[in-house]
């Protein structure tokens, strides 16, 4: 019997043990005829899951996460379940996976031993209820953890099927049809509350009457329309009160999410039974663009009801006082954030109580930290990219660390380290960016336990911290107030702002930051601004308000506006806010701008700050709506540049606005641009396919009140990945009133060196000039013009990631400190600096930094959060030592020591990863770069006559890797311990992608060794497709192979040990080792530019190109150098010392010019050994340059008459061993044929009424040359240079069709020419330059282009005015005739000049004036002029003589014909008209016109009739006494110099229609008083008759010139219009490229055209005069 029951119960067991396996089939079978849950049973399913992460690459290595358990499912009431897990296995595998989607066996992963507390928390029961298939009110067990809870929120999702339709958008048959059924509802799953769609398709019928018809059910959802996702943003504030739930493209951008579940159920709506759930989920991380994605995870699932049995026992239900959602709770991650923000301890133990305990952390800390400082002291390899791992795990720890284990840390790692230790330490503390290490550093700052410069770093770092908080806030405020020291403050502020804004500033939900902390922050920097009793203070108050970004700062900042103080500022620190109250911006500045009273730059930094609030196309045609009247030339100009730049920008968040302002830009009329003028640039581009660009704006703000800018600024932004990064860095310098220091210092320094320049010119004056300018200062009242007393001050500001990061204030009292600092008895004294030098200056330093730190998280339908994070961690560490000594002897000489060894390393990290107290998995890419960089040198610098300087450069001693580049994806994995003495290590493997395998490249090539002796070996791997993506779709190789370059210093016996540089630079030296030979003699040959026909056009008859020849060879040959030459010297030599070969080279240049610019010279010699080549062979190198301007023809007949008017440029080049191959290139710059007929034309006509100053301007015009051709005869014997040659050309042709391929027509075709010599030719639209012509003939092809459009004027030379004087770029010209005066700041009004002087211009800026110039009539009624120029050395002046219709000249007092020894005066008479130039003022005279140009240096210091300097039109009749006045006749009044030689002429003066101003408006009405002059007969102006003439405009738009068919009145030369009318007129247009436009251009002005058989273009009204007056 007992042998029976033996057997049986092993029969028994067995078969206990079947009916529990894992078999779906099986149970299938004894579940056929159940229809829906109820009560008293129990369902058992079998669930299956799978999480696995990888490259986005089929096939590659996957980490996976697989788990396995039992899901109990009772029913103690209807509408309520219970459920339980049972038998949960959990496994991990890190190998590759052809189908991830799949769910794998779990045979081939690696079980995972569970903890006990582990398998605790999951084994608790909950209760929820369900009703009509929809899960709410789950109530947990109070001891069940949360990431427990979050995985039976995932198995309680897999259950939640909506088949009763509740809350349908559509109307859809009920699911007992036998159609399908379609519809879409809102439902809260474990991953948002999102659009969910199901499908309903009934199977067919079942075989068996017994069985209850199924339904396959699909739903997928929609993650484009959610009402709330979880998910959350590392660099977001502390939100632990409220769960983010955001729309999906908020929290994750780059992640493209899909959840797809399917059911097999049986039943109706109402009562039904799930009997198999299949989910399918895929997240795709694309950070790059849509077409780029990098990793893809995968989660799969299955659940299969297995069995239905009989409750027996009522199942013990969750101990629960709370009722919670199926949405994904971040309780857990919600406690971390807190900690990090508050400290808080219970927060602490809730985030680390799931996870492995660090039994002793400080430990660990310690270890972590001297291998990180271990990796810091490789010389060969500097720091190591291992170096950035290590500070990761460091940081790690910190973020879990309270301040009592900080202390700890702090007492075993620091009191007996070294300082690189203690730099870790706090660099570590300071990138936690924690409460505790944030409170803690504060203590050891204000313990002064770290040094200023470095505390003002640490405090920088924390401006993007993870969790920011109101206490750290108060924390750091307790630092700011605390400390005064000047660096610390100022980080102190500008972070306590930063941090301000992660709590509350920006779209903050105000459940995180609620209003009375908003309004308590704000507050407290309101005070700061109020309490400031320095503007430096006040600046930086407004940078902390800027840098907090919260909203309720523009009520502050409006006041501190509207108040006037500090507005400008005010306005900039409205910027964080343009993005989030775009309209509330644009309400408060919109009047600013528009208000014309208001400063200019004021005005513009309100336009600006509107601009990038993206502004409403209706703002910006207000905007140009006002520019049509606006005053202001830098405000227009500012406003029209901004307008031009946005309307070309590439960036598509700039379309919008880009679209406005093309729309205004046709409202608005371009200005002329000045030199000085406020002006925006923007620099953009973009890609497409990636989603990437870039944006670089640079801005200038001038002012009326000097030549300096008032502000710089430029901000680089960029677009990366479809995420818009603005201001990512900025830059910016403001001054004010700093130019009147700056220029009162360089006077001092001019003035102690200043000896009498006139010296023996002067005769014994009965005044000096100096006392003649104080009169008239005297004379007239005149008023100094320095208006602006205030103090000057200067600040320079950088930005990053739009956080104000360091100011620099600069004022009057500052630069006094420093010239107190480094001058005795008014004398420089540099010995308190020498003494600083040569004792030197020693650096040990260490700087870890995190570049950027970007995260976000989303939860998947495994529930389990999935972080997607990219980081770039960097070290840089710094051994130097730098000493100095400057020669005391006279020598003027300084030598200068550097031993530097810098060295950097930086990775960028790109991973995907999910944390669960069971395992922790992901994979990641990693971009590694490493440079170490030694430096030894030691250089002096000598002058005197000369400079000169000599290096000697110390070759390292040992072999080093100077760089290594290498990118490893990897897939990781760790499994946590239940505790632990060690850091847990991550198991990575390299992921090894098979498409990738068999197209690796490897690398190792030596460079430099036979050029310079020393051995660069670049050894790697890399693959094919590195930057791009391969033919089968594969991401570039950058992304997912692994690559891997080493840069190494190899020492081999050739290597020298140091090298020697030296170099050389002399002025007006001769060099008696250059030799001469003139290079023109090919000019002289007979058929040199003859051959040149490149259009076939006519050329000079041959008898006077001879001539021409003659004439140019008698030209050269004449020429003579002269003593006052320019000559400059420049020699430069390096060499080798010690190692195997020598190595050497040498550049030697002289250059000679005369003093007008019109022969120049310049020979160039070199040699070095070869490159590339293991001969030791000099190679050689020499090039002669030669120059030659023909005469300067004196006037229009001088210029008709010269039979050499070209210029000519000659250059022979000559190099190798041998100097055996030769380039020999000439360039002749001419008129072409339709720019010579106007010259002959204007030369051969004579016009008697012209004036000297016309007929000089139209010499100026007809000397220009715009044709230049070129001949290059060349002989190349070494294949390497002319292959070179050859793909130059190739690739400039390439490169230029590319660039301007839509703004030309161009031909190539194959030509047979002389071997050996290219022929090109270059020919510009006169006047403009705007368009060219090329033609090019080579040896094998010709190429033509015609038509080119270039992208500026190009400049043409000019036989006349050949050299533009550079020390004086800036400026303006006011042209003064006897009854116009066109002002410097252009604007044009009539009076009338008497024969006594008027001031035309005067510096007005102190009692001691520079300058003035004086005008006047000579007689009552003549046209006559003179002129007088008195400067504080001299008395010049010029008077028209009629009756010898010559200029006559004296110089204090003294007539002469001849200037020469009077060479300090700088007046040129050799020409007419005469010019006068003295460096800031220049002034042109023929008798009857002046014209005088000042530098921008006298912008608003100068006074006169030629007005107020400043740029500005609106205020232009400044009087003597600096009153504004509207009656120009009282304005001249107080110009006129009274004296015994003159007679005022009242009967002129007053009266009133002598004075006007010529208005811009063609259509403008007369004033009153012209009206009335006209009305009672008393114009004192003849009438002249109408001439007729052909009108000819421009149409900038199109780039072309229109001409009117018919003949329309004109007004001729002299006279001006007396009335006008509007009349209609027909045009035709031509392109203003084309050689006929430019001829008919020519003729227009002296006859009319016959354009009769051209067609019409377009008809418009235009404004012709009705009657002409002459004066």
């Amino acid at each position: 019997m007992r042998l029976l029951i033996v057997p049986a119960l092993v029969v028994a067991a067995f078969a206990a043990r079947d009916s529990t396996r894992w078999n779906s089939e099986v149970a299938h079978m004894s579940l056929s005829r159940a229809s829906s849950f109820k009560p008293g049973f129990e369902y058992r399913f079998h669930i299956d899951s799978q999480v696995s992460h990888g490259l986005s690459v089929p096939g590659s290595e996957q980490a996976a996460m697989r788990t396995q358990s039992i899901v109990v499912l009772t029913f103690p009431e209807e509408s309520i379940g219970q459920l339980r897990i049972e038998k949960i296995r959990v496994a991990s595998l890190q190998k590759e996976i052809e189908q991830p989607k799949k769910i794998q066996p779990f045979a081939l992963f690696e079980e995972i031993e569970m903890r006990e507390e582990h398998l605790r928390h999951l084994l608790l029961p909950l209760r929820f209820h369900y009703e009509n298939g929809i899960v709410s009110d789950i109530e947990f067990d109070r001891e069940d953890a949360e990431w427990s809870k979050n995985i039976k929120r995932s198995y309680l999702n897999m259950l939640q099927v909506n088949l009763s339709q509740k809350d349908a958008r559509d109307e859809s048959p009920h699911l007992n049809s036998d159609k399908e059924s379609v519809f879409t509802a809102p439902e809260i799953t474990i991953e948002g509350e999102c659009d969910v769609t199901y499908t309903v398709l009934p199977e067919a019928s079942p075989d068996s009457s017994e069985e209850e018809p199924e339904l396959r059910v699909t739903k997928s959802i929609n993650f484009d329309k959610c009402m709330r996702r979880v998910g959350q943003k590392a660099v977001m504030p502390l939100e632990h009160k409220a769960e983010k739930r955001v729309p999906k493209k908020e929290v994750s951008r780059e992640i493209e999410s899909s959840t797809l579940i399917d059911y097999r159920v049986t039943g109706s709506a109402s009562e039904f039974l799930i009997k198999e759930v299949e989910l399918r989920s895929v997240y795709v991380y694309a950070p790059l663009s849509k077409d780029d994605s990098l990793f893809n995870t995968f989660v799969s699932g299955t659940m299969n009801l297995i069995e239905i049995a009989a409750e027996n026992t009522r199942l013990e239900g969750p101990k629960s006082e709370r009722k919670e959602s199926l949405m994904y709770s971040m309780e857990w991650e919600m406690s971390w954030v807190k900690f990090m923000a508050t400290g808080d301890e219970r927060s602490l133990q809730k985030v680390v109580a799931p996870y492995t305990v660090l039994m002793n952390k400080h430990e660990i800390f310690a270890r972590l930290v001297k291998t990180l400082v271990s990796q810091l002291q490789s010389d060969e390899k500097g720091v190591d990219i291992a170096a950035t791992h290590e500070m990761g795990k460091i940081v790690n720890i910190l973020r879990i660390s309270s301040k009592e284990h900080i202390r700890i840390m702090h007492k075993e790692l620091c009191e007996s380290g070294d300082s690189q230790t203690k730099e870790v330490f706090f660099d570590a503390l300071a990138l936690a960016g924690t409460f505790s290490t944030v409170e803690y550093l504060v203590e050891k700052i204000r313990a002064r336990e770290v040094s200023p410069l470095r505390a003002s770093y640490l405090l920088k770092q924390l401006s993007s911290l993870l969790a920011p908080s109101k206490e750290i806030v108060d924390s750091l405020l307790f630092l700011c107030k605390d400390t005064r020291q000047p660096l610390i403050h100022q980080s102190c502020w500008l972070t306590v702002g930063a941090v301000m804004h992660g709590v509350c500033g920006g779209h903050i939900d105000p459940r995180a930051c609620p209003r009375e902390v908003k309004d308590e922050f704000v507050a407290e920097l309101y005070q700061q601004f109020t309490k400031a009793s320095t503007r430096y203070e006040k600046t930086l108050a407004l940078k902390t308000l800027a840098n907090s970004g919260m909203d309720l700062i523009v009520y502050p900042l409006e006041n501190i506006i509207n108040d006037k103080k500090e507005d400008r500022a005010a306005i900039e620190a409205l910027r964080k806010l343009r993005a989030v109250l775009p309209r509330k911006i644009t309400a408060v500045l919109l009047p600013v701008f528009k208000n014309k009273n208001e400063h200019p730059e004021t005005r513009v930094a309100a336009f600006h700050q509107i601009m990038q609030t993206a502004p409403e196309k209706n703002v910006v045609d207000q905007i140009a709506n006002h520019l049509e009247f606006e005053p202001s030339t830098q405000v227009y100009s500012f406003v029209y540049s901004s307008f031009t730049q946005l309307a070309q920008s590439d960036l598509p968040e700039h379309q919008s606005v880009a679209e406005s302002a093309k729309a205004a830009l046709r409202l608005l009329l371009p200005q002329p641009s000045r030199p000085l003028s406020s002006t925006y640039k923007q620099y953009s581009t973009y890609h497409d396919e990636s989603q990437s660009g870039a944006s670089l704006g640079l801005s200038a703000l001038f002012s009326a009140e000097g030549l300096l800018p008032n502000e710089l600024k430029g901000t680089y932004e960029a677009k990366i990945a479809g995420k818009m990064r603005k201001n990512l860095a900025h830059f910016g310098f403001k001054q004010h009133n700093m130019e009147k220091k700056l220029f009162q210092l360089l006077k001092k320094l001019r003035d102690a060196g200043v000896e009498d320049v006139l010296g023996r010119e002067k005769r014994s004056l009965a005044r000096k000039p100096s006392e003649i300018l104080r009169e008239l200062y005297s004379q007239l009242s005149i008023t100094r013009r320095e208006v602006n007393d205030e103090k000057g001050h200067a600040l320079f500001y950088v930005r990053i990631n739009d956080m104000d990061y360091a100011l620099l204030p600069i004022d009057e009292e500052i630069i006094a400190e420093i010239l107190q600092t480094f001058t005795r008895d008014g004398n420089l004294d540099l010995s308190d600096m020498e003494s600083i030098l040569a004792k030197g200056f020693d650096a040990n330093t260490v700087v870890s930094t995190i570049v950027y730190d970007y995260s976000t998280m989303i939860v998947n339908s495994a529930g389990m959060p999935m972080a997607y994070s990219a980081h770039l961690p960097a070290i840089f560490k710094m051994n130097v030592k730098i000493s100095a000594d400057i020669s005391k002897n006279g020598e003027k000489s300084i030598d200068l020591v550097v031993s530097a060894r810098p060295s950097l390393a930086a990775t960028h990290v790109v991973k995907v990863e999910i944390l669960t107290p069971l395992i922790n998995f992901g994979a990641k890419i990693l971009h590694n770069a490493q440079l170490n960089l030694p430096v030894d040198a030691k250089t002096s610098v000598t002058w005197r006559n000369a400079i000169g300087g000599r290096m000697n450069l110390t070759v390292p001693k040992e072999s080093i890797r100077l760089a290594q580049f290498s990118t490893r994806p990897v897939t990781f994995l760790r499994v946590w311990p239940k505790e632990t003495r060690a850091y847990i290590q991550c198991e990575e493997k390299t992921i090894y992608v098979d498409q990738l395998e068999n197209r690796v490249h490897r690398i190792e090539e030596s460079f430099f060794e036979g050029a310079i002796g020393v051995k660069i070996k670049v050894d790697g791997h890399y693959h094919e497709h590195i930057f791009d993506k391969g033919d089968d779709g594969l991401p570039s190789a950058l992304l997912i192979g692994e690559n891997n370059f080493e840069v190494i210093f190899e020492r081999t016996e050739q290597t020298p040990t140091e090298y020697f540089l030296f170099a050389f630079y002399e002025r007006n030296v001769h060099s008696p080792t250059m030799t001469w030979r003139s290079n023109m003699t090919e000019f002289l040959a007979e058929d040199f530019f003859n051959t040149v026909k490149c259009d076939e056009e006519d050329f000079e008859e041959e008898a006077a190109e001879e001539e021409r020849r003659a004439d140019f060879r008698n030209y050269v040959e004449s020429y003579n150098t002269d003593k006052d030459d320019i000559h400059l010297f420049i020699y430069s030599a390096i060499r080798s010392v010690g190692g195997g070969s020598p190595h050497s080279g040498t550049f030697r240049s002289k250059a000679e010019c005369d003093k007008k610019m019109r022969h120049c010279r310049v020979k160039v010699e070199s040699g070095l050994t070869p490159f590339f080549e293991n001969k030791f062979d000099l190679w050689k190198f020499e090039s002669e340059i030669e120059m030659f301007y023909p005469q300067m023809p004196k006037t229009l007949t001088h210029l008709a008459q010269m039979k050499h008017r070209e210029v000519s440029v000659n250059a022979e080049t000559r190099w190798g061993k041998e100097l055996e191959n030769q380039i020999a290139v000439a360039i002749q710059g001419e008129q072409d044929r339709e720019q010579k007929k106007w010259m002959k034309h204007v030369t051969g006509q004579k016009d008697e009424k012209l004036t000297s100053m016309e007929e000089y301007y139209r010499l100026v015009e007809a000397s220009m040359l715009n044709q230049y051709k070129t001949i290059v005869k060349y002989d190349i014997k070494s294949p390497v240079s002319h292959g070179i040659i050859d793909r130059f050309y190739s690739l400039f042709k390439a490169c230029f069709a590319i660039a301007y391929a839509p703004f030309f027509s161009s031909t190539i075709e194959e030509f047979n020419s002389e071997k050996n010599v290219v022929r090109a030719q270059l020919t510009l639209s006169p006047m403009r330059g705007k368009y060219a012509n090329i033609t090019v003939h080579t040896p094998t092809e010709k190429v033509v282009v015609r038509d080119l459009r270039v992208g500026s004027t190009l400049p043409h030379l000019n036989i006349r005015r050949p050299f533009v004087n550079p020390l004086m770029p800036h400026s303006s010209q006011c042209t003064v005739g006897s009854h116009e005066v066109n002002t410097f700041d252009d604007v044009v009004y009539r009076t009338h000049l008497t024969t006594c002087y008027s001031v035309l211009a005067r510096d007005c800026s102190s009692d001691d004036p520079e300058f003035a110039i004086l005008l006047k009539n000579v007689h009552h009624h003549g046209e006559e002029k003179k002129m007088k120029i008195v400067t504080r050395d001299s008395i010049v002046e010029l008077e028209m003589d009629k009756e010898i219709d010559k200029i006559r000249l004296s110089v204090n007092g003294n007539e002469v014909a001849q200037v020469d020894r009077f060479a300090n005066t700088r007046i040129n008479i050799d020409i007419e008209p005469y010019v006068f130039d003295n460096d800031d003022v220049t002034f042109e005279f023929d008798g009857y016109t002046s014209i005088v140009t000042l530098s921008e240096h006298y912008k608003n210091k100068q006074c006169g009739i030629c007005g107020h300097f400043d740029i500005e039109r609106k205020n232009e009749f400044r009087r003597a006494d600096n009153e504004e006045t509207e009656d120009i006749d009282e304005f001249h009044r107080s110009y006129l110099v009274k004296d015994g030689e003159c007679t005022v002429e009242d009967e002129k003066l007053t009266e009133k229609r002598n004075y006007r101003i010529e208005s811009d408006e063609e259509d403008e009405e007369e004033s009153t008083v012209d009206k009335k002059s006209k009305k009672d007969g008393n114009d004192c102006d003849s009438e002249i008759e109408l001439e007729k003439g052909t009108l000819v405009v421009a149409r900038h738009e199109h780039d072309q010139v229109c001409f009117s068919m018919e003949p329309l009145p004109k007004c001729p030369e002299k006279t001006t219009k007396g009335g006008e009318k509007k009349m209609r007129a027909a045009f035709t247009c031509l392109d203003r490229s084309t050689r006929k436009a430019s001829r008919l251009i020519h003729k227009s002005d002296h006859e009319i055209l016959n354009v009769s058989g051209y067609s019409e273009s377009f008809i418009e009204m235009v404004s012709v005069p009705t009657s002409c007056l002459a004066h």
